[in-house]
């Protein structure tokens, strides 16, 4: 099983975002059809039965229904219920991402910028001590 460094690293490598619920987040005992919470579920309980709205569900389904509708709540700000629970939100290591630019978009006497086609551009060249 890959750990959290593992997960995170592979997600960020490949672009994706990853978000972490809180360890005691109660996806299983969380019914994803009525979101009534169950005070126990015994490990051994592989179907999860609903008191509330009689919904009998696989118990892995069901907490994997109830950790997605958790993750689509997120939103791209970060004030989602996830941010709160301990979301790992980093930005690229590398950082900047290219840009094409096209000639003569910068504003005229920037270091670096292209006049636009046809145009020159008066240089005057000074001579280093």
């Amino acid at each position: 099983m890959a750990s959290r460094i593992q997960l995170a690293y592979k997600t960020q490598w490949n672009g994706g975002r990853l978000l972490v619920a809180d360890r005691w987040y109660p996806s299983s005992k969380t019914c994803s059809g009525c979101g009534a919470v169950k005070a126990k579920l015994a490990l051994h309980e592989r179907e999860y039965e609903c008191e509330a709205c009689g919904l009998v569900i696989h118990r892995d389904r069901n907490a994997s229904l109830n950790l997605a509708a958790l993750a689509a709540e997120f939103d791209i700000a970060g004030s989602g219920p996830v941010a709160a629970r301990g979301a790992d939100q980093k930005t690229r290591i590398r950082g900047q991402v290219a840009v094409k630019r096209e000639p003569g978009t910068t504003p005229v006497g920037q270091t670096g910028t292209v006049p636009p086609q046809g145009a020159t551009t008066n240089r005057v060249l000074a001579k280093a001590h």
